[in-house]
Order: C-alpha cells, then sequence, then structure tokens
C-alpha cells in the first residue's frame, strides 16, 4: 500500500467516524416530551356543540337552543396553574357585563379522566373527559333539569 492510499483511506474514516458521531449526538432538546393530560388541557378553547339527553334517549344538539348567542361565543380559558377564567366572546349578553363571566379552580382526577370545575360562585362540578387532544376537548356530565337527569356533552375547540 503506498502513502498516498493509506493517507485518503485515513481521512475517510476519520471523516465516518465524525459522520458517526455526529448523528448519534442528536440535541435532545429536539425530542418531543410527551404531553401531559393537564397540558393539552391548559389552552384557550371556545365551545361548538353541547348535547343532551335523556336516560335511554339519543344525544342530540341543544347549542342553539340552551345556550344564547352572547354565551356561544365565550372563551373558556384553562391555566396550567389550576385556573380558569371564562370570558366574554365578541358578543355580551349586556353591554355592561365584566369581561370575566366566570373564574375559579379545575383538577384533573381518577387518571386525569375526569374533571372537576369549582366556579368561586358555585358547587364543585365533575365531568368524565370523553375526548382530549390538541384540537378537541369533549366533557359529559349529568344534571337535573325540571326533575329529569339529563346527560350533557360540552364539545370545545382551540380558541
Amino acid at each position: 500500500m503506498n502513502k498516498h492510499s493509506w493517507a485518503s483511506g485515513s481521512i475517510l474514516f476519520i471523516a465516518f467516524v465524525i459522520a458517526i458521531g455526529i448523528s448519534c449526538n442528536k440535541d435532545e432538546s429536539t425530542v418531543p416530551l410527551p404531553v401531559t393530560r393537564a397540558q393539552l388541557l391548559a389552552r384557550s378553547w371556545i365551545q361548538t356543540d353541547l348535547l343532551a339527553s335523556l336516560p335511554g334517549g339519543a344525544p342530540s344538539s341543544v347549542f342553539t337552543t340552551v345556550l344564547q348567542p352572547c354565551e356561544r361565543d365565550n372563551i373558556w380559558n384553562f391555566k396550567s396553574d389550576g385556573t380558569y377564567t371564562v370570558t366574554e366572546g365578541a358578543t355580551k349578553c349586556n353591554a355592561a357585563d365584566p369581561d370575566t363571566a366566570t373564574s375559579g379552580t379545575w383538577q384533573l382526577t381518577e387518571n386525569d379522566t375526569k374533571i372537576i370545575i369549582d366556579d368561586v360562585n358555585d358547587v364543585p362540578q365533575t365531568f368524565t373527559i370523553t375526548e382530549l387532544t390538541s384540537s378537541s376537548l369533549k366533557i359529559t356530565g349529568t344534571v337535573m333539569v325540571q326533575g329529569s337527569s339529563v346527560t350533557g356533552t360540552a364539545i370545545f375547540a382551540p380558541h
């Protein structure tokens, strides 16, 4: 083997080792970390539908019949510190209403499958999270309406 071919081979070998070293030392900050359900929830949401059903009945949308237009555009902001606010959207029910319609605290329970929403003026309510992704939030709960048990599902999209 002559000196020139040995030097060329050595340079190729060194380049190969450096290339492997660079590819193995990827910046760990670019690797996405797993997102928790709390992190998925902590953002601004706007309600897009409300389904209701009586026992044994099929759910149907009551979004436009139960909620006034001034309530349908409200923005729900779940913060990572466990607090939330509901702020008025573009339409207020009363021009003199404050921008914040309500506020309180929230927490996930039962392996992050349920959410407790505690309005500062109301009794804490527990809802089952039936869907939570980066593009959809669906929570379901049961309430008494005029003596009947009604199951409702509130559907939200990111705002």
